[in-house]
Order: structure tokens, then C-alpha cells, then sequence
């Protein structure tokens, strides 16, 4: 089940890049993209096709919202881990310092 909600999310990603790139901006690059917002215009008109485009794109985002709210909550499985300690949790801690190395003579030439 995780997997097929992973893969609607992929798709709807993939619709939300689309929808959000046929929406013209300050420098619209619309027609780079094949001009579908022109086509679009033509079809419905200017300001129907920006609200289409703006409804479209906040469904797609509250779908993605949801379904990783979704699978975040209760398709993925949690179960009973233990919480990971770190290493040095528990070691004693050394009465004494050790010493430093002793110094290393460097002949002269």
C-alpha cells in the first residue's frame, strides 16, 4: 500500500511541475513550453484558464499534503525500536590523565 501511494505522489508531483510551469509569469515562458496557456486562453478564455490553473495547482498541492500526511502516519511502520544509545553511554570515566608522549628530537643538520 506504501508503495502505491509513493507512486501517486510521483505522478501528481510530476502534474503539479506541469501545471505550475503553463501558468504565466513575469517573464512567460509559456511559449517555450509549446504555448498551451495561449491555447488554453483561446479555449476558455484568459481569466477562466488563470483560475483553472490556480485551482488545479493548490488541489495538487493539498493532495500531496494529505497522502504524505497519510503515509507518514499509518503506512509506514514504526514498531518497537529501541532507542540507539550513544557508545560511550555507561563507560567509566578515567581516574587518571595519561601522560603526553615525550618529545620527539629532530636532528640538526
Amino acid at each position: 500500500m506504501f508503495t502505491l501511494v509513493v507512486i501517486v505522489l510521483v505522478i501528481i508531483s510530476v502534474l503539479l511541475i506541469g501545471v505550475i510551469l503553463l501558468q504565466p509569469g513575469k517573464g512567460d515562458l509559456s511559449p517555450t513550453f509549446g504555448g498551451l496557456t495561449t491555447q488554453f486562453g483561446a479555449m476558455f478564455g484568459t481569466q477562466r484558464t488563470m483560475d483553472f490553473l490556480q485551482k488545479t495547482t493548490r488541489a495538487l498541492i493539498i493532495a500531496i499534503l494529505l497522502l504524505s500526511l497519510l503515509a507518514n502516519k499509518f503506512l509506514l511502520k514504526t514498531g518497537d525500536s529501541q532507542e540507539i544509545k550513544p557508545v560511550t553511554q555507561g563507560a567509566q570515566i578515567p581516574k587518571t590523565i595519561p601522560s603526553p608522549p615525550p618529545p620527539i628530537d629532530v636532528p640538526k643538520e
